[in-house]
């Protein structure tokens, strides 16, 4: 081990070539690995299984901060957003190969220390994942171990974490924004780490309905109706949980799925042929509903 961590040191998982941010995606999961199976030494980290006990809170007392009101390039504005955007992983020992994987969503620091991402980056079912845990990974490759839910929505699909040591910049929360605004979305899809992709809002609509889980269809039970909106900005699966930003660097939403109109259909020979038409459509959760969980339930009658 201390020889790989010798090797991982000398080669970078971020290069430096000029102003650009280029990312070798290889190495930042080594690097990442490395570095999670050493804060697992000694101890550092909190299990899954305890984390998710503790989805049961449905508000803690944050303090956010303000919305920024000063435009920005686009290129400033992926400079400003990586630096509070972040890999929320799964470090997992897999139940097939007998090795520990880190498996890469997405989230972005809400308040000091705090982490926003989807409810579903925390509450899974992994039959491969004998054992596991929730950690967070900056742009520089650097580990941090979460080590609590602070409040949870599964509804809304929405959770802030307590992240030990995470000394990123929290993005502010626009609730404002409106269809027609531009949108912007850093994610990982599919681990090509730190993706900047643009569009604008489409639309905002009342969500009531659980996404699908990869290739299983929806669950029957209806949600309580939380604020959604669509973007095209594109991400992949991956995403969940990345933060959606205007032009100003504030997070109006945060990715919570994708979906595309399947059919099937009999090839030539008779066999199943499944075939994907129309646009896909990519649903995030607003601003509201993350703010949501940083204040106490309005009381009945108000």
């Amino acid at each position: 081990m201390r020889a790989l961590l010798v090797c991982l040191a000398l080669l970078p998982a971020i290069l430096s070539a000029g102003d650009r941010f280029v990312v070798d995606d290889d190495a930042f999961v080594e690097q990442a690995t490395a570095a999670a199976t050493a804060l697992k030494k000694k101890g550092k980290l909190v299990p899954l299984a305890k984390l998710r006990t503790q989805l049961k809170s449905a508000h803690c007392d944050l303090a956010l901060p303000m919305p920024r009101k000063a435009r920005l390039e686009t290129p400033d504005l992926y400079r400003l957003v990586r630096e509070s955007t972040v890999v929320v992983a799964t470090f997992y020992l897999c139940a097939e190969c007998k090795e520990w994987h880190l498996d890469s969503a997405s989230g972005f620091v809400a308040a000091d220390g705090v982490v926003s991402t989807c409810e579903h980056v925390v509450n899974f079912e992994d039959d491969e994942m004998k054992d596991g845990f929730l950690v967070v990974v900056d742009a520089k490759a650097r580990v941090f171990p979460v080590t609590e839910v602070l409040a949870s929505n599964a509804d809304s699909d929405t959770c802030l974490l307590r992240v030990a040591g995470l000394d990123l910049p929290p993005l502010p929360l626009n609730e404002t924004a409106q269809v027609g605004d531009r949108a912007f979305c850093l994610s990982h899809p599919d681990g090509n780490h730190w993706m900047f992709t643009a569009g604008m809002v489409s639309r905002f609509f009342i969500n009531r309905e659980p996404a699908a889980d990869g290739d299983k269809p929806p669950a029957s039970r209806k949600l309580a109706p939380s604020l959604y909106m669509n973007i095209t900005a594109e991400y992949s699966p991956g995403s969940s949980g990345a933060p959606v930003v205007d032009d100003f660097g504030n997070a109006i939403g945060q990715v919570q799925s994708i979906t595309t109109s399947i059919e099937e259909e009999k090839g030539d020979k008779g066999a199943s042929v499944m075939t994907s038409y129309g646009m896909p459509l990519r649903s995030c959760v607003s601003a509201e509903e993350i703010a949501k969980l940083t204040r106490p339930p309005a009381k009945r009658g108000n």
